[in-house]
């Protein structure tokens, strides 16, 4: 049985691109993967690992020398001259060794424990190198920049990156003898930054390396941010389907004797015009079926001394059976309590199923009127008439409705359309200045993951903006981009992830403000953590994070998380977000301007809680 184990780590894996996080000690499903390739390793029965070490060596040395879970013998070989090449690095190690059999396994891949068997089973060649092969194409993330093989028989008649036909990959693991080493040297004395694979070929045309095929399982290769999530995602499918597993044990499955299908498609109408709350007389808002019907105006305290009164002045002029409900400004009507409370004022004033419940005011009206619309009789009637920006950009143009809970923000709701929407632009001259900033960090948010043009429309314009074309302007783009993806990926585990960007950190930040920060304040700060999220993992560049720090800055909307707000209070309010999963986060993370990052088809991209928390101390001071 092979006693000891070469891992080369010693590489800058610029290609991952982590800022602040060596290669090595990258988290896949909260392990740094050099710990869990040497758990392994100790599990595998190997006595001693010898780890050759060079960019950032004192960090890695540091992790894991004295590691509680760490039984085996370590020996780290820093290696002045990491950078020539793996040969170089390997034959470091080299001296390290003692004078036996050995394994080779890359620092930064990721293996299934059945592989490990599988290798240490495996027969090597006399005078040669047993290699890991993986010959299903649908086991390999990055097909195209992996290290192929061809096959003869058993043995790799071919090794290289560049092979144009292959019969597998190799998969990084490899059982050698003091031939590899020989190899090495030579290819190391033709050129000082030769790879391993270089050595290998030479032993493939001596009919030296022979292939084990890979069965027990399945490995990944880190090299990139792409292929770091599409592990991360294996391990947390791999954690659900053993507790899957595991109730599969103790269950009986029933059969259904019966079914049925419910619910069709539902079409909302959305007017977007100038004096359209002026003209509620002659609006024909409420549709000739419900004329004899009793109606709802919710509206709140400030709306109605605007506007609100007169409105339904205008609806009763007009023959309408309407009463008005007014609730508090803000956040504090969005209450379970308030909840009950308003459905039972509507129900003593008595309804029919053709009573209509309109909303007239900002997002939280348009939340709490939609939800009791959503569940009065299991459904009525609901028409949204919204007077702020963020409301005419993003909460009233939606079928979510909801009220907050005690620990945070929308969690009881409903997926409920309203049957029109009626979007005055007029209204939002009464807003003051900061009403108007606040709404256009939704704006921002469709411009940053779901349109290029527009976000360098939005950087590029320098008027007043409260002028009233360009608010009609991103008014319309705004419900256009949104209508697209409610049509396309209405719950939203797509494209739609975009509706989400920001607000899985916004949401606890505003939370924990106690509502001081109003909507989109705390988006655009939850923005800013989202880009350096996505910075960290290497999905987007400096300029992406750089550039969300100039559009939050010009149109006035915060970039820092206030202090009295810790990392600890953001993270257990996250927990309380609908895409979070008992296995982890997820984030809706942008790639590029205007173009969210997808892995494998899925945007809700898992995040480690210590990459969420690094971006969040990075957010309490302003961006540089």
């Amino acid at each position: 049985m092979v006693r000891q184990i070469l891992i080369p780590a010693a590489g800058r894996g610029a290609r991952l691109d982590r800022p602040d996080t060596v290669k090595p000690l990258v988290d896949v499903g909260g392990v740094p993967l050099l710990e869990r390739l040497l758990r392994q390793c100790q599990d595998a029965g190997i006595e001693r690992a010898v780890v050759v070490v060079g960019y950032e060596a004192r960090t890695i040395i540091r992790a894991m020398t004295f590691h509680p879970a760490l039984e085996l013998e370590l020996v780290f070989v820093e290696h002045p001259r990491w950078e020539e090449g793996q040969a170089s690095s390997l034959l470091a190690g080299v001296a390290a060794l003692e004078d036996s059999p050995f394994l080779i396994a890359m620092a930064d891949h990721y293996y299934d424990d059945g592989l490990w068997r599988q290798i240490g089973a495996a027969n090597r060649p006399v005078a040669g190198v047993a290699a890991l092969v993986e010959a299903r194409r649908s086991q390999v993330f990055d097909w195209a920049n992996a290290v192929k093989v061809r096959l003869l028989g058993e043995q790799v008649s071919e090794i290289g990156r560049a092979l144009r036909s292959a019969d597998g990959v190799d998969a990084g693991l490899f059982l050698c003898g003091p031939e590899l080493i020989d190899e090495l040297r030579r290819s190391y004395a033709d050129d000082s930054a030769a790879e391993l694979t270089d050595a290998l070929q030479r032993l493939a045309r001596a009919g030296r390396l022979r292939a084990v095929i890979a069965r027990d399982g399945s490995y990944d290769d880190i090299d990139t941010p792409a292929s770091l999530i599409h592990a991360e995602m294996r391990v947390r499918r791999e954690r659900r389907e053993r507790k899957l597993a595991d109730a599969r044990r103790q269950r009986h499955p029933i059969e259904a004797s019966y079914e049925f299908r419910t619910g069709k498609p539902t079409r909302t109408e959305i007017i977007v015009g100038r004096g359209l709350v002026a003209r509620a007389e002659t609006l024909a808002l409420i549709p000739d079926e419900s004329a004899s019907s009793p109606h709802f105006v919710f509206t709140d305290q400030t709306v109605y001394r605007l506007y609100g009164e007169s409105f339904v002045g205008g609806l009763r002029r007009a023959g309408y059976d309407v009463h008005a409900i007014v609730i508090a400004d803000g956040e504090e009507s969005k209450t379970l309590a308030n909840y009950v409370h308003l459905v039972e004022r509507v129900l003593g004033r008595g309804i029919d199923e053709r009573s209509i419940m309109i909303s007239i005011g900002g997002g939280a009206v348009c939340n709490v009127c939609g939800l009791i619309a959503s569940t009065l009789y299991r459904g009525i009637g609901l028409i949204h008439l919204p007077t702020t920006l963020m409301a005419q950009c993003d909460a009233a143009i939606s079928h979510k409705q909801g009220v907050n809970g005690a620990r945070g923000k929308n969690l009881v709701g409903s997926y409920y359309a309203p049957s029109r929407i009626v979007v005055d632009i007029d209204v939002l001259q009464t807003l003051d200045d900061w009403l108007i900033y606040d709404g256009l960090a939704e704006v921002l948010k469709h411009a940053l993951g779901q349109d290029r043009g527009y976000a360098e429309l939005l950087m590029a314009y320098d008027g007043d903006p409260r002028d009233p074309d360009f608010l009609e302007m991103v008014v319309r783009r705004n419900i256009e981009l949104k209508c697209r993806l409610m049509a396309d990926d209405p719950k939203e585990h797509r494209q739609g992830m975009v509706l989400q960007y920001g607000h899985t950190v916004g949401h606890p930040v505003e939370y924990q403000s106690g509502y001081e920060l109003y909507h989109g304040q705390a988006v655009a700060i939850g923005m800013m953590v989202a880009a350096r999220v996505a910075r960290i993992l290497g999905a987007c560049d400096d300029e992406l994070v750089e550039l969300h720090r100039r559009l939050i800055t010009k149109y006035r909307l915060p970039l820092a998380i206030p202090k009295g707000i810790s990392p600890d209070d953001i993270l257990d309010t996250m927990a309380y977000n609908k895409r979070y999963l008992m296995e982890g986060h997820r984030l809706a993370l942008l790639c590029e301007l205007g173009r969210l990052w997808q892995v494998d088809g899925d945007y809700a991209i898992p995040v480690p809680e210590t990459v969420i928390r690094q971006a969040i101390e990075q957010s309490y001071e302003v961006a540089r």
